[in-house]
């Protein structure tokens, strides 16, 4: 899990301006969550999971809710940037999960996700039904996860194979379009 985690780091930190605000999907214990509350100080940080430990609920710096990216408990355009660190392939409706995002990210906002995707060996079919299985997931594949981004109004991404992940974990960065008149800052 390191190396999923460093590339989201890595991919958070290089975008510009800074987040103001990020909502991490799918944050279970909140150790990444707490990584980026420890690498962007001065960004408003929720952590959403379906159940969240006792513990996290006084943490201080961050904002931990209950709740599934289905049903994102928060206004329209509530967030510059969304991630999500190996929880999509354990969403029930990845398409309105995406479609949820999209709702909540600000015009040019960003997403970073890391998640296994059924490319490579994983795409071969016996093999990626024994890693669905072992991991009680369901992945995506390319194709899917592109349609999801385009029809939830995303005007760029990108996909990488994360290192060190026995080539089947992905790297996806993608930037909500802008909105008719409204022009970066």
């Amino acid at each position: 899990m390191r190396a999923v985690h460093k590339s989201l780091l890595d991919a958070v930190l290089q975008i510009r301006p800074a987040p103001s605000s990020l909502l991490d999907i799918g944050c279970g214990d909140g150790s990444f969550t707490r990584a980026l509350c420890h690498c962007l100080p001065n960004t408003s940080i929720t952590g959403l999971d379906l159940s969240l430990p006792r513990y996290l609920t006084g943490a201080t710096g961050i904002c931990f809710v209950e709740g599934s990216v289905e049903r994102l408990p928060f206004p329209s355009a509530s967030f510059d940037l969304v991630t999500a660190s190996l929880s999509m392939h354990h969403w029930n409706d990845k398409e309105m999960g995406i479609g949820e995002i999209a709702r909540v990210l600000k015009a040019g906002g960003h997403l970073v996700i890391g998640d296994p995707l059924l490319q490579g060996w994983l795409g071969n079919p016996l093999l990626g039904r024994l890693a669905q299985s072992i991991d009680r997931g369901c992945f995506a594949s390319l194709p899917e996860l592109e349609t999801y981004l385009q029809s939830s109004g995303f005007a760029s991404f990108a996909v990488a194979l994360v290192p060190n992940t026995f080539r089947s974990t992905f790297l996806v960065t993608a930037q909500k379009a802008w909105s008719v008149g409204v022009l970066p800052q």
